[in-house]
């Protein structure tokens, strides 16, 4: 079982460009919900990210069973040493993007590794699924879109996209599942204190 945030993975180094849409004031707790399927890449509202945090919709609706329905943005640039023998980015790669992506929202919320260390917990991905659509090459612009789209007491389910800039085109789908461990590195609660971080940044995302 991987960590959500591996020291072994080569994190991309561009400068990242976040927004997240579509936000409403979410419920104060975790309960138990239902996973949903990943919604296909014309579902999305497909235009390139704003350079602001916006957020104006529903999400983390969890009374609803509902996660969130906008995505956090992360715009990223291929690198030479990413490519394979065919000249696009290795298959491996896309995790690594995939896990980038997470990592930036987390971080924007303010949940780190650092902090979950030293609680003696952890935040692991249990499960990691790719499904890829479209090659990339060096020096192409794409942005990674990811957003919290079911919970349950112990996890969280992420949705991603990749998509190719400027026209948007999509690149790969992706979910993964994240864990809350104690420990032991046993299934636990998500702490009220990580709870509270989600909360107070939707709701912060609502004022502005």
């Amino acid at each position: 079982m991987a960590l959500i945030f591996p020291m072994h993975l080569p994190s991309p180094i561009s400068l990242t460009k976040a927004t997240t849409r579509g936000l409403h004031r979410p419920s104060e707790c975790f309960p138990v919900i239902r996973r949903h399927p990943i919604l296909p890449p014309r579902s999305l509202s497909l235009r390139p990210p704003s350079r602001t945090f916006i957020a104006a919709a529903s999400a983390f609706d969890f009374k609803g069973g509902q996660g969130m329905s906008g995505f956090y943005d992360v715009e990223l640039k291929v690198r030479d040493y990413e490519l394979d023998q065919f000249g696009v980015v290795n298959n491996a790669v896309f995790a690594s993007y995939c896990q980038h992506g997470r990592h930036e929202f987390l971080e924007k919320i303010g949940i780190n590794a650092d902090e979950i260390a030293r609680t003696g917990d952890a935040l692991a991905l249990s499960e990691l699924t790719l499904k890829f659509l479209a090659p990339l090459r060096s020096g192409d612009c794409f942005v990674v879109k990811v957003r919290v789209s079911d919970s349950s007491a112990a996890r969280l389910y992420f949705e991603h996209f990749i998509l190719k800039l400027p026209k948007l085109e999509p690149i790969l789908e992706a979910r993964a599942t994240a864990v809350w461990l104690d420990k032991n590195y046993r299934p636990v609660r998500i702490p009220p204190e990580v709870r509270s971080k989600f909360v107070q940044f939707l709701r912060h995302g609502e004022c502005n």
